[in-house]
């Protein structure tokens, strides 16, 4: 068992003790006697979440990773993609690993469950202290003058950046991991510009991918050395079996990424790719099966022949099973994040069919097949990729295309660290 520090402030036992009381409320009592904290109070609910956070000299410096929340059942993508940087630089650094969400975190025996996944999923060693410190403990947290902060979010790094504004925190010690363009998550908005100012906060910056690394250097000028762009990290191992399990067959299966919830996955586009896609594919008799998956939703009914079939979120096994049993996925992503589903199919021996987004995406691969996001666009590619199937053209296994899309993490991990040092 790790050893897990709770550290509660005034602010936080007042806090208790009057239920009503927010966290905004609590943030600003905590933060009352930082010069100049007034002045962020009202931008965001998190902008003074680490102003009120004690620098001292007396305990062993940790590397701090900083999360919007973690949910230890639901540990993917972005999350995941922290947490693998995070744990790469406390062991390259030789250091203790703090995990920090500042909204919901682990509680209890999920502390454990999140350990367990780390020395699981990175091979993380047993010996190494991992803590977690939960939105209340943070307000009042303890942390050395010689740690660093990772941030993971554009929340994150805008509390990062409110705290180093303010003399809590050294914009120095400071790195961003970015992983989209997140202003774009959000209209022309308060939102939006404080995302776009946390560019300009003096962090190091770490880019997952050098489509989302040209993608930033286009829109905000940014300049970003070539040892801190790696590339994205997928799971090697479960896409060969995935492609392993492909065969030559008579009929196909179209995989669609469907998130209706995300505005950027470009949902309806997608279906009315897809219903003109089947109109055409019913029309000369062809043997397909359309599902989904990503996020539960009505089965849609495409044309009279076909269907679309919502299988939901789906556990990190049956994805990469779905994903051996698809011939071609469709998967949307109107933002310059290295999407994992068209890179997975890509690899896995499928064809993928995707948006094109500020020239980033055509030509990186024969097998994905890039369109503007039109469904006569999309529509076009799918029955493409439908007819190379169809042909009998098989794809295999594909581990060196991740490579062509940034440095291994792990050599971007030992640049930052010499940087750092």
């Amino acid at each position: 068992m790790r050893p897990i520090r709770s550290a509660l402030s005034v602010a936080i036992k007042a806090w208790g003790h009057h239920r009503s009381r927010t966290l905004a409320s609590a943030l600003r009592l905590a933060a009352r006697e930082t010069p100049g904290a007034l002045g962020y109070s009202d931008l965001h609910r998190l902008s003074l979440a680490l102003t009120s956070v004690e620098t001292t000299g007396g305990q062993q410096p940790f590397i701090n990773v900083v999360l919007p929340e973690l949910d230890p059942h639901a540990i993917f993508a972005g999350i995941k993609t922290g947490l693998e940087f995070a744990q790469g630089l406390a062991q390259e650094m030789k250091r203790p690993l703090r995990i920090i969400a500042l909204d919901h975190g682990p509680k209890g025996a999920e502390k454990d469950e999140v350990i367990e996944y780390l020395v699981q999923e990175f091979a993380w060693p047993e010996e190494v202290t991992v803590e977690f410190a939960s939105r209340r403990e943070v307000i009042s947290m303890q942390t050395h003058i010689r740690d660093y902060w990772i941030a993971t979010h554009w929340t994150t790094a805008h509390a990062l950046d409110v705290a180093s504004r303010l003399g809590t925190l050294d914009a120095r010690r400071i790195v961003y991991l970015i992983q989209d363009y997140e202003p774009g998550f959000h209209p022309w908005s308060v939102e939006f510009a404080i995302a776009r100012s946390t560019y300009r906060a003096g962090f190091h910056h770490v880019v997952n991918s050098s489509l989302l690394a040209a993608y930033l250097v286009g829109a905000e000028e940014l300049r970003i050395e070539n040892e801190m762009i790696f590339a994205p990290s997928v799971d090697l191992m479960r896409l060969q079996g995935a492609a392993e399990a492909r065969t030559v067959k008579t009929s196909f299966q179209v995989l669609f990424y469907a998130r209706p919830s995300k505005p950027r996955n470009l949902y309806d586009i997608g279906v009315a790719a897809l219903r003109l896609a089947s109109g055409q594919l019913s029309e000369r008799a062809i043997d397909v099966t359309f599902v989904s998956a990503g996020e539960k939703h009505d089965d849609v009914q495409l044309s009279e022949a076909h269907s679309l079939r919502s299988l939901g979120k789906l556990s990190w096994d049956d994805y990469f099973r779905v994903m051996g049993c698809s011939d071609v996925v469709l998967s949307l992503q109107h933002s310059p994040h290295p999407s994992h589903p068209p890179l997975d199919a890509v690899i896995s021996g499928a064809r993928a069919v995707t948006n094109e987004l500020g020239n980033t995406r055509s030509g990186i691969h024969p097998r994905l097949l890039v369109a503007e996001p039109t469904p006569e666009a999309l529509s076009n590619q799918i029955i493409s990729a439908i007819d190379s199937a169809v042909s009998g053209e098989t794809g295999s296994f594909d581990p060196h295309f991740v490579s062509t899309l940034g440095v291994e993490m792990s050599s971007t991990i030992s640049y930052l660290a010499t940087k750092l040092s």
